[in-house]
């Protein structure tokens, strides 16, 4: 009997020799198509998040500078003295505006001067200084607070 099984089936065997089907080579090429677009994906997202990356880190070392400065400054310096803006969050009209050139990327940088409030009443001894680094196509500025005393 299995003399017989294996006879019939002989064609189907000698039939299945000769290469692969239409059917196979399209679904073997989707597969791979899948994986290529799945790795192409990761490589775009990976050099968008290193591109950012590099941006926070030049941020960051622009304000660690203009920081610095602001500290190194005398109390009677003009940089010091509060102008405009009564919000020191204020990006649109700050205070002090100046813009700096770092690692190939331009970068805006913007403080605003208010008195600290010590409880619940300003003290005019000491003033805080609020830095923004703001980059093009930035979602959120990088802030920074320092405390200054007069």
């Amino acid at each position: 009997m299995s003399a017989r099984i294996s006879r019939r089936f002989v064609p189907f065997l000698k039939s299945r020799q000769r290469g692969f089907t239409l059917v196979e080579i399209l679904v073997a090429i989707v597969i791979l198509a899948i994986g290529v677009l799945a790795v192409a994906n990761l490589t775009v997202m990976g050099i968008r998040t290193t591109t950012l990356m590099n941006r926070r880190m030049y941020a960051r070392d622009v304000i660690n500078r203009y920081h610095e400065q602001i500290m190194g400054l005398p109390t009677d310096d003009s940089t010091l003295q509060h102008l405009t803006s009564v919000d020191l969050n204020d990006t649109v009209a700050p205070d002090y505006e100046q813009t700096d050139i770092v690692g190939g990327g331009m970068f805006r940088i913007v403080w605003n001067i208010a008195d600290s409030v010590i409880g619940t009443a300003p003290d005019v001894r000491f003033k805080t200084i609020r830095i923004h680094v703001i980059w093009p196509k930035s979602k959120q500025p990088l802030t920074s607070d320092l405390v200054k005393r007069y």
